[in-house]
């Protein structure tokens, strides 16, 4: 059967979703069925958020976040402009100038009009003429304005993780709010910075409320201005459900959290499928060590993309002098490199990484040199990891490659010896499954996704997992993998075979294709 299939995501790309999105559109093309994408776009031709770029070869129509972006650089609220830029559902602001997109819960309700009327405008213009199917990727006002534009088009929505941590977040905070007699909103101006009698208003709140040692923590801790809203937010988004048609969760971690925080959901059955992997391009190499040298050349030297704190990419750039540190004085070999890929976000836990680095260090008979392969430009929750290897004195071992294009991961996965990223709750983690198909063992913690795809021991391990916020288990097991290359040559035949049996991208379209089609039968059997 084939479908005319449209697909919708607020989001310029940055992400998996974007990914994920381009990837089945690409299967059913070749599948013969007719898509189309509306997706934002932020950037100009060859920039890592230009949607066209990102998407060539696909029939975009994309939203252009370029304006509201040009009113933010102008110091105007980017949410105002009459195509809104899209909130986030991370806390992306980086020093006092802070970010375009904020997180939802910092955002004024008023913004969420606008937000569904412009995306509902640009539905009901650019869409298919006869969709068989909408699917939407995240939750969001998107549900809303699909439910104009696609009126009586049958609809699924991907959850793919971030939505559900924001949710997450509002949730608790809601709740310790209401614990103290209080609202986030209140609370926002009470605990503001600025506020004169800040510490002794915590001190009150947290005695009076008699807080146990995490509430304590969140109370004090949580940048309350950027959760003002987080009561009109939490409503909006779980308001959404009923819009969003059939659900589906990239993992069980997701789909479990998703039925806690989203009553609508629990009567519903969610199903789980997990993304894909392009296993023509995420495949082993056995690349010798001048060839490494020279990918690394090409990305720290020649096409540098590293970036400092408030700084564009490029602003961290190393030498020729700089690449020798790479060698081991001892042999002129290269020295084992570790590579961490993702967006500098508080979850993916890059302190710890750097932490368990500074430890193996010292350890191991040739230390380790850690690639850090990300960052979005601009994007960075808490400290930049830059300023924190400074600190932890290892800045001389670690080296920033920045943001690049996904077609360039494979070349960096088969640069590396093994992928490191402590990530918590990590809702999938794709990367981690393309790591294996590369034949470059990953080391996660057994929480969220990749407790499910990696198999840490035995016959058939994959990689290893340790311990969540752990920096002695993850220097550990960075230690027994670099010490032990039988064991790590093992594990990267077992992934590497393991990734190219069961995640090609292929079977992941079949299961979103029946999903397609059920919802079809179920929206004729509705009329």
């Amino acid at each position: 059967m084939r479908l005319s299939v449209d697909t919708a995501l607020i989001f310029f790309p940055r992400g998996g979703s974007a990914q994920v999105a381009r990837y089945l559109n690409r299967e059913y093309n070749r599948r013969g069925f007719t898509t189309r994408i509306h997706a934002g776009s932020l950037g100009q031709p060859g920039d890592p958020g230009h949607a066209p770029t990102f998407y060539s070869g696909l029939d975009l129509r994309p939203y252009d976040y370029n304006p509201a972006h040009h009113r933010f650089t102008d110091g105007r609220d980017p949410q105002a402009d009459p195509l809104p830029f899209h909130p986030s559902y991370e806390d992306r602001a980086l020093g006092a100038r802070g970010c375009p997109d904020p997180m939802f819960a910092a955002v004024a309700p008023t913004a969420d009009v606008r937000l569904t009327r412009a995306w509902t405008h640009h539905l009901a213009r650019h869409r298919s003429q006869a969709p068989d199917v909408l699917h939407l990727h995240h939750l969001s006002h998107l549900q809303n304005a699909a439910y104009r534009a696609y009126s009586g088009v049958p609809r699924i929505t991907t959850l793919h993780g971030t939505e559900l941590k924001q949710i997450h977040g509002m949730r608790n905070r809601i709740d310790l709010a209401h614990h103290l007699g209080t609202t986030p909103h209140a609370l926002a101006d009470t605990l503001h910075p600025d506020h004169p009698h800040r510490e002794r208003t915590l001190k009150q709140l947290a005695h009076d409320g008699r807080l146990d040692d995490d509430q304590d923590r969140l109370l004090r801790t949580t940048e309350w201005p950027k959760w003002r809203f987080a009561d009109y937010w939490h409503a909006a988004l779980a308001a959404a459900v009923p819009h969003a048609g059939h659900i589906v969760a990239v993992s069980h971690h997701d789909r479990d959290l998703a039925l806690r925080l989203l009553p609508a959901l629990r009567d519903q059955t969610v199903p789980v499928i997990t993304n894909g992997v392009d296993i023509s391009a995420f495949r082993p190499a056995d690349l010798s060590d001048d060839q490494r040298m020279a990918n690394l050349r090409r990305w720290l030297v020649t096409d540098p993309r590293g970036w400092a704190e408030s700084r564009p990419p490029g602003s961290i750039r190393y030498t020729d002098t700089d690449l020798t540190r790479l060698h081991d004085s001892a042999t002129g070999r290269l020295r084992p490199l570790l590579l961490w890929v993702g967006r500098y976000l508080e979850f993916k836990k890059v302190p710890v990484l750097l932490k368990a680095v500074r430890q193996v260090r010292d350890q191991v008979p040739v230390p380790p040199v850690l690639l850090m392969w990300g960052g979005y430009p601009g994007e960075c929750e808490g400290e930049h990891p830059a300023d924190i290897a400074r600190r932890l004195g290892i800045d001389r071992d670690v080296y920033f490659i920045g943001w690049r294009g996904h077609d360039e991961l494979p070349a960096g996965l088969h640069t590396a010896d093994l992928m490191v990223a402590p990530a918590v709750n990590e809702p999938f983690g794709m990367v981690y499954l393309e790591a294996m198909g590369c034949g470059t063992p990953p080391i996660a913690t057994d929480t969220g996704g990749p407790a499910r795809t990696i198999t840490p021991a035995g016959h058939d391990a994959t990689g290893w997992l340790v311990r969540p916020n752990d920096a002695v288990s993850l220097a550990a097991a960075i230690k027994q993998a670099l010490v032990d290359p039988r064991e790590r040559a093992r594990r990267a035949a077992n992934g590497a075979r393991h990734v190219q049996d069961v995640y090609d991208w292929a079977p992941v379209a079949d299961r979103y294709a029946e999903q397609y089609e059920q919802a079809i039968h179920a929206r004729q059997h509705q009329q």
